[in-house]
């Protein structure tokens, strides 16, 4: 025996040791100790237990341990081991027992001779090098298991999903010590299954061609379970759906193929706010502000998008967006796409941008861009020596990374999404002040750089942890504010007026946890945190600016009739209190 256990107890309290276990429900362990036991120690066997010396006594977790270290055995060969516990009281003090597992180890079993047969595709050399079990080992069915799922797994992969394999005869020859197993294995391969056609189920707007062609199976093309199980997450990013089933694989009049089931989404969405500013004095008119935002990520059924925006935040300042998307060009797994951005900044300058992507998917995650900009800004000061910005334009060139691997777009639970662009131009300067033409550069070089980084993780059952990281950095020898980028607002750091801060280096985090409504419907709390930065421009009399602002507070977005809407109410650090807080809403677009 190893371990103690005491012997001096009398044959009554012996025989009450399988039978009164409901006596010590509130009993602690003294001890444990194990007899019988060769092939583990007591120590191991200990340490697979729940049951320990000092706690509780439980008759349903020792319950448990007993299958636990039963399965140990099994794993190395003992596949008759049994275990049979025994408790006693200890006589001085009724409220503490000891433990005393019996075990019967009996004969270990070895593995014999395997013998795959009704195999064809692979040797029975070739299957037998995919096992973890060889001849020799102890015999584990938990291991054994695991390699016909392998083996299964490969014959899909070439394209036979309707392969069985099971354990057709087990041969036990006894010995001396141990038993050695010889086993048997029919693999039925069935019939090489290949995709001839997609069909679609559910789509009253978008064409069925769309939905083929984000497959990227081609006609007569060999089933892979892989690619197979990549259409649903595929399909669930281009934000067309609000459901997309599991693809199912049939055979037909010798016709196999994928039925795939969808259910259409809100693509076409209207956000509009409006607002009208009475004059604050006799001779000033009233000015009308807001926001009006269109988009349609389905035009026409065929995946392409189209989004129109306009902004007024006050009597001077608007913004006008157009942006448009052509997918699959040439049935290429090709994106082309370009804007128009125009913003009027107060009466300081007006900044015109037009922008052209092309888009090469490489594989389902990740995919690289092309990028070209022309931007424009254009002074309202004249050749004022104390303009903000300078009349000039930029030519630029550049390269896109994207990688994601989002389950959904719009209400992701797991994956990530990273993005990161380079771009390097030109800038001409137009007119310069005299008194600044010796100083002041006509051409420059102009840098920008640009990160985004979003993880989601389930943490508990529909609860999403969110965090997301942002860098944006402008590198030029005379950075303007016409090209400089915006921090604050709704989509970057809650608690603070949209594009409040301005920075040639801006940085900022957004962290929420998530509870769960619908798929893409949610409750959360929220921290964002910012930081911007932008240099001294000595000539025109501009210090130096840089700071450091956080926010925080709660939010929903619910899926509704006319697209994904977010409200959230923000508190900033600058003024941390409840009457000063901003309330953040608007249509969610991936666009």
């Amino acid at each position: 025996m190893n371990g103690r256990f005491p012997r001096n107890l009398p044959g009554i309290v012996t025989l009450l040791f399988s039978t009164l276990t409901l006596s010590f429900a509130d009993s602690s362990i003294r001890s444990i100790a194990t007899e019988g036991n060769t092939a583990f120690t007591t120590r191991e066997i200990k340490a697979w237990m729940s049951s320990k010396e000092n706690l509780r006594y439980a008759a349903a977790i020792l319950a448990n341990d007993i299958k636990t270290i039963v399965e140990h055995y099994r794993r190395r060969g003992y596949l008759a081991a049994s275990v049979r516990p025994l408790v006693a009281a200890v006589p001085d003090d009724t409220s503490r027992v000891d433990l005393l597992l019996e075990i019967t180890e009996g004969k270990r079993t070895i593995t014999g001779r395997i013998a795959p047969h009704g195999n064809q595709q692979f040797s029975a050399e070739e299957i037998l090098m995919l096992f973890d079990l060889k001849s020799g080992d102890p015999l584990d069915e938990t291991t054994l298991e695991s390699d016909i799922d392998i083996l299964l797994g490969r014959y899909e992969r070439i394209g036979f999903p309707f392969v069985q394999c099971h354990v057709e005869n087990m041969q036990l020859h006894s010995g001396s010590e141990t038993d050695t197993l010889d086993i048997e294995l029919k693999i039925d391969e069935g019939n090489k299954v290949t995709i001839d056609e997609i069909r679609v189920e559910g789509n009253t707007e978008t064409n069925p061609s769309v939905v083929v062609r984000e497959t990227r199976i081609g006609p007569g093309e060999v089933f892979n379970p892989a690619k197979v199980n990549a259409i649903k997450a595929r399909l669930n990013r281009l934000s067309i759906f609000s459901d997309v089933s599991d693809p199912v694989l049939y055979i037909r009049d010798n016709t196999s193929g994928l039925l795939i089931r969808v259910k259409e989404g809100s693509t076409n969405t209207f956000d509009g706010v409006i607002g009208y500013i009475p004059g604050s004095g006799v001779d000033q008119s009233g000015y009308v502000t807001g926001l009006v935002s269109f988009s349609m990520r389905n035009l026409f059924g065929t995946g392409r998008k189209l989004s129109f925006k306009w902004a007024r935040e006050d009597r001077f300042s608007q913004e006008l967006g157009v942006r448009y998307l052509e997918p699959w060009i040439f049935d290429l797994p090709a994106n082309m796409g370009g804007g128009f951005l125009q913003r009027q900044q107060d009466t300081s300058y007006v900044r015109r941008v037009v922008d052209l992507k092309a888009e090469l998917m490489i594989s389902e995650e990740l995919s690289v861009a092309g990028l070209f900009n022309s931007e424009r800004v254009i002074p309202s000061a004249g050749d004022s020596l104390f303009a903000r910005v300078f009349e000039s334009t930029i030519t630029s060139v550049g390269a896109e990374l994207l990688y994601d691997t989002r389950d959904d777009a719009f209400g992701p639970a797991s994956g990530a999404r990273y993005r990161t662009d380079y771009q390097y131009g030109r800038k001409r300067i137009s007119r310069i002040p005299a008194a600044l033409q010796n100083t002041i550069p006509a051409r420059v070089t102009v840098q920008r750089f640009t990160l985004d980084l979003d993880f989601f993780l389930s943490t508990f059952t529909r609860q999403v942890l969110a965090v997301g990281v942002h860098g944006r950095e402008l590198r030029s020898a005379r950075p303007e504010e016409g090209e400089m980028f915006r921090l604050g607002g709704s989509r970057s750091l809650r608690g603070f007026r949209e594009n409040q801060f301005l920075g040639s280096r801006l940085a900022w985090s957004n962290t929420e946890y998530r509870f769960l409504l619908a798929r893409r419907s949610f409750f959360y709390g929220f921290i964002d945190a910012g930081y911007y930065f932008r240099s001294e421009d000595a000539d025109r009399l501009i210090p130096k600016s840089e700071g450091f602002r956080y926010g925080y507070g709660i939010g929903i977005q619910l899926e509704t009739g006319i697209g994904v809407l977010a409200v959230s109410f923000a508190i900033g650090s600058d003024n941390p209190s409840f009457s000063n807080g901003k309330i953040h809403f608007g249509l969610v677009n991936d666009f």
